[in-house]
């Protein structure tokens, strides 16, 4: 009795552990933004604009071969090719026009064992597919599926519970989008007409068991995405009124949903959800994962398909989304003049052959070894304009980086090519494309020579370069009503807390000489960026804090010493009582006084 009553115990502990364990899968960034919708429109243009987590095999049509020929994902495990998406989210202005909301990031993906009594758990199947959440919802009832959607407004200040619907407040820390998929399967279908009645919520909706129509467990996945809100504080509506709303029209939040196509490995997924029990959510615990080089992770893209205005100020929605209130449900539209074709994929290069030039591909750069090595730069920069110089010089490629740098050259090494991430506008027509942060669009004289090649693991020299992602700081146009016309400004994003030292007295250049200059001038602070570029001004346009680590690059004058980073700015503040600088935080670039630019 006793030995039998220890087994019972032992095996409670067992299933306990086994039900409490997860993994996290982080997905770095989009993949693309688009309105495709590959399960409930496929081949058709979507009814509203989702943003999508995951490989870049996702197209209009897609089933399990295509998700699996993925060459990259924006998600962490190389064995996982699935597509995770969900709507965009706006803020709407008082003038009624549209601005695209920051989303921090791409998305975590929660991967939970959770099961019933008895019930085996087991991997999504080949070619699955399913929705959770209900567009058209303005309302709650509090069915199942509506218990799945919930929103977290993070302020760590004044914490507030959980909602099912938006919060009607601001959150500083961000606004957090949650859905739970249902987990149990009627173990025959990989799909159903309306995406869903294959699938049920057990009885506890995030646990608990299934029901007897749809008896076979699969592991659950649950989706968070966060949003920057707090960069719009000061844009509310009338009254206060909640000014954001997803990109299917809802400002309510009950119409939030996601979409998951299975691109898994499956022998694989069904080893981790076997044996891989740690609960504590750490990925890399598991042994049967191998993760993408964070480079290729991060610099993995498509272009959209669907030819319209989806970021910066727009005067409606993508497609035929009012803003509805409810509490009934929305109607859909497709009447409203929107575009209804899928297209190529927008390319981020330009069309130079009239000059005799052609695009060559997205290359790496490494700021201690540069891929091209003449350098200007301005901030009226285009790509005719940089190919021009370049011209003038007597080289044949010409590369443009950072929206404003132009970088020229007679050759490029064949390992700093590759399909990567050039999609920063350039700085003298938004309409063009400039590289991105140690990325460079590059042109050619004459046919391209080398096509570039998939997306593989960078040199060993280079290393990898922090996530930098511009976005659009431009604050609301007037409530005139005339057309909104406000457009993303380059103000680098927001950047970390410094612990570089104080600047000694020395002549260094990468710290005394700064700092001198900005003194010299009267200037009140001394900000240093991008390895060697200096800044100099008397106000500060604050931005929130980020990790250290970002400003990592070492001073051209003094390599031991940090200068900043791509947006990121080592800020010093002249203190006169002390007679010398002292080291304050790194925030967003607020000064414009340049003088040293490499």
């Amino acid at each position: 009795m006793k030995a039998s009553a220890a087994s019972a115990a032992l095996a409670v502990v067992l299933f306990s552990s086994m039900t409490n364990a997860f993994f996290r899968l982080p997905c770095s960034r989009p993949v693309v933004v688009d309105r495709l919708d590959p399960i409930v429109n496929p081949g058709k243009v979507s009814g509203h604009l989702h943003t999508i987590m995951g490989g870049n095999g996702f197209a209009p049509t897609m089933d399990y071969a295509q998700a699996r020929n993925s060459t990259c994902s924006t998600c962490s495990v190389k064995q996982d090719l699935s597509n995770y998406w969900t709507p965009t989210l706006y803020i709407q202005n008082q003038n009624g026009s549209f601005h695209p909301v920051k989303q921090v990031g791409g998305a975590l993906v929660y991967y939970l064992q959770r099961r019933g009594s008895g019930e085996k758990l087991q991997a999504f199947p080949e070619g699955f597919r399913m929705l959770a959440g209900d567009p058209f919802l303005r309302s709650f009832s509090g069915t199942p599926e509506q218990k799945a959607v919930s929103f977290a407004c993070l302020d760590y200040n004044n914490p507030s519970p959980e909602t099912p619907g938006f919060p009607t407040k601001n959150c500083p820390h961000g606004l957090r989008t949650q859905v739970f998929f249902p987990s149990c399967w009627n173990g025959k279908d990989l799909d159903s007409s309306d995406h869903k009645s294959h699938m049920a919520y057990p009885d506890r909706v995030d646990g608990g068991k299934c029901p007897s129509s749809h008896p076979i467990r699969l592991i659950s996945i649950f989706y968070e995405i966060m949003f920057d809100i707090d960069e719009w504080k000061d844009d509310w509506l009338p009254g206060g009124k909640w000014p954001f709303v997803l990109s299917n029209g809802d400002p309510t939040g009950y119409g939030f949903h996601g979409d998951f196509i299975n691109g898994w490995d499956v022998p694989t997924l069904q080893k981790a959800v076997d044996s891989c029990t740690d609960n504590s959510g750490v990925i890399e615990k598991c042994p049967f994962f191998e993760f993408w080089d964070k480079n290729i992770q991060n610099d993995c893209h498509l272009g959209p398909r669907v030819d319209e205005p989806t970021t910066g100020w727009i005067d409606r929605l993508p497609g035929c989304n009012e803003v509805t209130y409810g509490p009934d449900r929305a109607v859909p539209k497709n009447d409203c003049g929107a575009t209804v074709v899928v297209g190529e994929p927008k390319i981020f290069h330009t069309d130079v052959s009239s000059l005799g030039w052609s695009y060559d591909g997205c290359a790496l750069d490494d700021l201690n070894s540069r891929t091209l090595g003449m350098r200007t730069a301005a901030n009226d920069m285009t790509v005719e304009k940089c190919i021009n110089y370049c011209i003038s010089k007597g080289q044949t490629y010409a590369g443009l980086e950072y929206s404003n740098e132009c970088y020229c050259g007679t050759s490029i090494a064949p390992d700093r090519k590759g399909d990567y991430k050039c999609m920063i506008p350039c700085k003298g027509d938004p309409s063009q494309y400039c590289g991105d942060a140690r990325r460079l669009s590059v042109y050619t004289k004459g046919a391209v020579g080398t096509s570039p090649k998939p997306l593989t693991k960078p040199p060993a020299t280079t290393k990898a370069p922090p996530t930098a992602t511009p976005t659009s700081t431009s604050k609301s146009p007037s409530t005139s009503t005339s057309k909104a016309t406000a457009t993303p400004t380059s103000v680098p994003t927001a950047t970390p807390t410094s612990t570089s030292k104080s600047p000694s007295t020395s002549t260094s250049k990468a710290t005394a000489t700064p700092t001198s200059h900005c003194q010299s001038k009267g200037f009140k602070y001394a900000g240093t960026e991008h390895a060697g570029q200096c800044f100099c001004g008397n106000e500060l346009k604050i931005g929130s804090l980020k990790p250290t680590a970002e400003c990592n690059m070492p001073c051209k004058g003094n390599k031991q010493e940090m200068c900043g980073g791509p947006k990121r700015l080592t800020l010093f503040e002249y203190a006169p009582t002390k007679k010398r600088w002292v080291s304050r935080i790194k925030r967003r670039r607020a000064l414009e006084n340049q003088k040293f630019n490499e």
